[in-house]
């Protein structure tokens, strides 16, 4: 398959001039689930940033679907959906009225909007919050509603930022549902950030090990299981313990 994310020398320098990327050289194929894995103040989520257009790169280079953001930005964002860490939410709309309000800025008519926002609220089981105010949502269905804001323009490559924080078993469980069946059935490509290993385990086919800035490995996860216990009796969570046992230095950062 065809490289659906290309990263090339990815450089990126906190205000001290500390790096956060260290030179990050990445392909992700069409149609992955992917995960990027490492250690709170690797550089995960300044990746997404600049992934998604919202973290300026010192040097380096990427395109993901072939758009270059440099030549093309607003062709990019059009085929990309975020769902960060941060639920920024207008605390006053009702989760029904913000979906529709995200599908206007993406050019949808009003018609179009709100039967797209009907679907995603029937498919993130959303019913019974569709007319409740962002403020009066549990975490849970806050998280639910933002990734369902960053799929209404039908993206084909999904940006999901720690994603299931603050979800309880059942809806973590009802979300991977959902973004599975994306994954496998709509062939959206899906880059994923969490801690929870399990998570990325049963859902993701390749990873990468971001440690300190620097991309440690990267390939499927059962070379990663392999390559740390070629015995092969590791979980994902007991082999990133183990890899990361033999890297204290550079996990002093966590």
């Amino acid at each position: 398959m065809a490289a659906e994310i290309q990263i090339a020398n990815l450089v990126k320098a906190y205000a001290n001039g500390t790096k956060a990327l260290k030179g990050v050289n990445l392909e992700i194929e069409k149609g992955q689930c992917f995960a990027l894995l490492g250690p709170n103040g690797a550089g995960k989520s300044t990746m997404v940033g600049i992934l998604t257009t919202l973290v300026e790169t010192d040097a380096g280079s990427f395109s993901i679907a072939g758009i270059q953001p440099q030549k093309d930005a607003a062709s990019l964002q059009k085929v990309i959906g975020v769902a960060s860490q941060e639920n920024e939410l207008d605390p006053v709309e009702t989760a029904e009225n913000l979906l529709v309000f995200q599908g206007r800025l993406f050019g949808m008519d009003k018609a179009l909007a709100r039967k797209r926002a009907s679907e995603l609220i029937h498919t993130f089981r959303l019913s019974d919050e569709r007319e409740k105010k962002a403020e009066c949502l549990s975490g849970g269905n806050k998280r639910r509603l933002h990734c369902a804001l960053a799929l209404m323009h039908r993206p084909r490559v999904l940006f999901l930022d720690e994603p299931t924080v603050g979800m309880d078993p059942h809806a973590r469980a009802k979300f991977w549902e959902v973004i599975t069946q994306l994954n496998r059935e709509q062939g959206v490509t899906v880059f994923l950030t969490t801690q929870y290993l399990e998570e990325a385990e049963k859902h993701a086919s390749s990873m990468a090990l971001l440690i300190n800035g620097q991309i440690k490995y990267a390939g499927s996860i059962s070379c990663f299981k392999n390559l740390v216990n070629p015995a092969g009796s590791l979980s994902l969570d007991e082999s990133y313990l183990a890899f990361a046992d033999s890297m204290k230095a550079d996990l002093s950062i966590s």
